[in-house]
């Protein structure tokens, strides 16, 4: 499968990552700090692979694009004032100890997965969202070993959609986008990258628990992938 990649932000000034920093990744994901996004190649163009289930979860693969559609089964769960997007078809599909998991072996199914666990952590458990979404690695012994259990239970954020920086069948590196009035665009990136394990995408860290290094993304309206389903 071909690598692609669509750079589609603008790079934060030191000052306004200082000022959005709290209001961003503790609302978002309370125990996450900072990750380095995955390389970045020329973004090649072509058909749109057909659909393949992948393995141990049988999902279809879907549209494999730096922009894919929204599948037509998209829809919104909420709960403790957290929205996030979810589809039957492409994740997630099952669910694991009270977690969603099994998505699409592709950027879509990436972002999802994203979503889930943010969302997981918000109102689930932060420590358990830890232990389910992300890779077996120091970094993970690292970062649980200062979570606490039970919800971060922070200010809902609304989750904007996502940018695809670079995909190949084992690992896909996205920016989480949300809303927030702490950005001069209006929204705030965090670049996840995320590694093909065992028919899933967990989330991978570096050795001192962080998920990216340097600035964060700025993100501007039509550079990303907006969400977009049913509310109902």
């Amino acid at each position: 499968m071909s690598q692609l990649q669509k750079p589609q932000t603008l790079r934060g000034k030191t000052a306004w990552w200082a000022a959005v920093a709290v209001v961003f990744i503790v609302a978002v994901l309370a125990f996450l700090i900072l990750i380095k996004p995955a390389p970045q190649t020329t973004p090649q163009t072509g058909e749109t692979p057909v659909a393949q289930p992948t393995e141990g979860c049988n999902v279809p693969e879907g549209d494999t694009s730096s922009k894919p559609a929204m599948p037509e089964d998209l829809r919104w769960e909420a709960r403790s004032g957290w929205t996030w997007p979810v589809s039957d078809t492409y994740g997630p599909t099952q669910t694991k100890d009270g977690y969603g998991v099994c998505f699409a072996r592709s950027p879509l199914g990436a972002a999802l997965a994203a979503v889930s666990m943010n969302a997981s952590a918000n109102v689930v458990d932060a420590r358990g969202a830890g232990e389910t979404y992300m890779l077996d690695s120091k970094g993970k012994d690292v970062l649980l070993g200062k979570t606490p259990e039970g919800p971060a239970a922070t200010t809902p954020v609304p989750f904007a959609g996502f940018i695809v920086d670079s995909f190949n069948e084992d690992e896909a590196a996205i920016t989480l986008v949300v809303s927030t009035a702490a950005s001069s665009s209006g929204y705030a990136g965090l670049p996840l990258t995320f590694q093909w394990v065992d028919g899933d995408w967990k989330l991978k860290l570096l050795d001192d628990g962080s998920s990216f290094v340097g600035q964060p993304p700025v993100p501007v309206k039509g550079g990303f992938v907006e969400w977009v389903g049913s509310n109902g």
